[in-house]
């Protein structure tokens, strides 16, 4: 958790690109890249510029709430599962 952490934290004093917090956190690079990527598709940032492969990031709403909750001690536990529709039509002849 100190990683997500760090980034969140780097993240949210402004509009960075992972170069930015590369420098910040002093974490290596790939590892700041891939965090962007997991974070982006779980809506804890977001794009707000993007140019060939420059993009500029910020901190969602989410990502405000998740931060201050581990900077007031909380753990995050993340739950995937499936999601089941159900069928309710009935079937012809039933």
């Amino acid at each position: 958790m100190y990683e997500l952490k760090v980034v969140l934290q780097s993240i949210r004093d402004g509009h960075v690109n992972p170069g930015d917090v590369v420098a910040k956190s002093g974490l290596p690079r790939y590892e700041i890249l891939s965090m962007f990527h997991i974070l982006e598709g779980l809506g804890l940032i977001e794009t707000i510029y993007s140019r060939g492969s420059h993009k500029v990031y910020r901190l969602t709403k989410k990502g405000a709430e998740i931060l201050d909750g581990l900077e007031n001690g909380y753990n995050v536990e993340m739950t995937i599962s499936k999601t089941h529709k159900e069928n309710n039509s009935l079937e012809a002849g039933s």
